[in-house]
C-alpha cells in the first residue's frame, strides 16, 4: 500500500454530521474518507438515514456496531485500510486503520494519526 498523505485530516475538529471537505468531520466520516482514499469502496451513502434520523444525543451507537457487523468482515487483527471500533475512552468510536497508526479523533475533539494501543479495538474489513 502506498504511502498516502492524511495531513490536511490532522487537526480537523468534530461537529456531528460534518464531512472532512467542511473543515470539520465526525467520526464516520472521517472513516469514510481515509477508506476512500486509499482506494476502497466509498460506502458514506450508506449511512445517510442516520443523520436524517439522529442527532448527536439521539444516537444509539449499537446502530453502528451492527451497520459494521451487517456489512463488514470482522477481523482479529488491525490491517491497513480496515475500520476500528474504538472504546468511548479514546474519544472516537471509528477510526481508520493506516501504515503507521489509525486516524481518528482524539479525547480533545480532533482529529489526530497515533498508534493505537494493543488490543484495543475491534476491526473490520468493510465489504460494500
Amino acid at each position: 500500500m502506498q504511502n498516502l498523505s492524511f495531513n490536511d485530516l490532522i487537526g480537523l475538529p468534530y461537529q456531528w454530521g460534518a464531512a472532512p471537505w467542511s473543515g470539520k468531520t465526525d467520526c464516520f466520516q472521517l472513516a469514510c474518507e481515509v477508506h476512500k482514499r486509499l482506494g476502497f469502496a466509498d460506502y458514506s451513502d450508506q449511512f445517510e438515514w442516520v443523520y436524517e434520523l439522529f442527532d448527536e444525543s439521539t444516537f444509539a451507537k449499537p446502530l453502528l456496531t451492527r451497520w459494521m457487523i451487517e456489512n463488514g468482515t470482522r477481523l482479529q487483527q488491525p490491517t491497513p485500510g480496515a475500520v476500528a471500533m474504538l472504546p468511548a475512552a479514546i474519544g472516537s468510536a471509528l477510526g481508520t486503520i493506516v501504515e503507521d497508526g489509525a486516524l481518528f479523533l482524539s479525547p480533545g475533539g480532533a482529529v489526530i494519526r497515533a498508534s493505537l494501543p494493543s488490543g484495543i479495538g475491534h476491526y473490520f474489513w468493510m465489504n460494500q
